[in-house]
């Protein structure tokens, strides 16, 4: 009897942490993303700076729409909207984020992340 009250106490525990642990994995997965998406649009400005202070404004335009093109390419990749919000997927199961404003602008109405 001993060995079974310790058995489901350590298996209840568990599952408890398998839970807690699930939920903040499928979290920080968005956060890695913004986070990536960030750093590529700061280093992407970064280079705008330097090639701006080289002399070659033109080049450092296009190349800076280009990188900040790929950031948002990249970022829409590893998370996905559809239209009740943001979706990503972690161990085969799919997540969702819905919408968390409404805006009311030129008489309509739309939905911000």
């Amino acid at each position: 009897m001993k060995n079974i009250l310790k058995f489901g106490s350590i298996s209840f525990v568990f599952a408890i942490g398998l839970i807690l642990f699930g939920a903040d994995t499928a979290n920080a997965q968005r956060r890695g993303a913004n986070r990536e998406y960030r750093e590529d649009v700061r280093d992407a400005r970064q280079d705008y700076n330097r090639r701006v202070r080289n002399g070659d404004r033109r080049k450092a335009t296009r190349e800076y729409r280009e990188d900040v093109r790929d950031a948002n390419r990249e970022y829409r990749q590893n998370v996905q909207r559809d239209r009740n919000g943001y979706f990503w997927y972690q161990n085969g199961r799919r997540y969702n984020r819905s919408f968390s404003q409404w805006n009311y602008r030129n008489g309509w109405f739309s939905r911000r992340y």
